[in-house]
């Protein structure tokens, strides 16, 4: 306890630490990156919610839970779960008072030996891991972020340019089609003509409102849909954007400035909270 203040517990304990906080770092990315894939289904693809609860659903919650489930069992197979005074999660346990000691020998007055997870193996796995949290997980939500945006935005306009359009070519083929039927009716067939071609118009009209009307409706539903996915990818560099600045100064083997990790230990859990957040919004 002389790197933290009253600390308390043994090997034991730090394994069931570092196990938990191996299972959230490695879930949380993962499932910003199923609410994004999900997402990108409903704006870009239209998949109806039957189709993803059958087709999509195992996969979008089953893949984090396996690969979250099997690094984290990994882990602590390889003895990759130790101390370095804040949380447990250094793949080798080198403390102060391990300066100057052999990997294996336990220094005097102390119970864990040396270079506790040495073997190369948990370093593999951790560094995999650190590089999927790091680089793979945000570039799965931008792809898909940049995906959802284009195609809103190509959207949008198809449908300023057809709403334009069809207004502008009903017109003269009504005018047609009345002149066309005067000059071949005359007298009551003129007056005929003409209300069945009101009564055309009025039939053009109320079906384009309509389709403009549904056509919106889904260009709103697909812009709510894109929007909530940005909020998603905001809170996941909000939350691990300060944790990864913090694995960086351990693997250079540089002390984190307090204040980070201070910083780190308040965002790291709040992303179940961001994320509800954004839900119930």
């Amino acid at each position: 306890d002389y790197l933290v203040w009253n600390a308390h517990g043994n090997q034991t304990t730090c394994n069931v630490s570092g196990f938990m906080t191996a299972v959230g770092v490695i879930m949380s990315p993962l499932y910003t990156c199923s609410l994004n894939i999900y997402s990108l289904a409903i704006v870009k693809y239209y998949k109806t919610d039957s189709y993803i609860q059958k087709k999509m659903e195992p996969f979008l919650h089953g893949v984090p839970i396996v690969l979250s489930l099997a690094f984290a069992f990994a882990q602590l197979a390889t003895q990759g779960y130790n101390s370095h005074g804040v949380t447990c999660i250094d793949p080798v346990y080198h403390p102060p008072h391990c300066i100057g000691i052999e990997d294996g020998q336990v220094r005097e007055g102390f119970e864990i030996p040396c270079g506790r997870g040495s073997d190369g193996l948990s370093e593999i796995i951790f560094f995999v891991a650190f590089t999927f949290v790091v680089f793979v997980s945000p570039t799965t939500t931008g792809v898909t972020l940049g995906m959802m945006y284009r195609h809103v935005s190509r959207q949008e306009r198809r449908m300023g340019r057809y709403g334009e359009g069809a207004l502008n070519h009903s017109a003269p083929q009504e005018n047609n089609n009345t002149t066309t039927a005067a000059s071949i009716d005359g007298g009551n067939g003129i007056i005929n003509n003409m209300m069945r071609s009101i009564v055309t118009s009025v039939k053009s009209a109320v079906g384009r409102l309509s389709s403009r009307s549904n056509s919106n409706q889904n260009n709103s539903t697909s812009r709510v849909v894109m929007i909530r996915a940005r909020a998603y990818t905001a809170a996941f560099f909000l939350t691990w954007s300060w944790y990864t600045i913090f694995i960086v100064f351990r693997i250079a083997g540089v002390s984190p400035p307090v204040a980070l990790v201070y910083v780190s230990g308040i965002f790291t859990p709040l992303q179940g909270l961001w994320n509800l957040m954004i839900f119930m919004y």
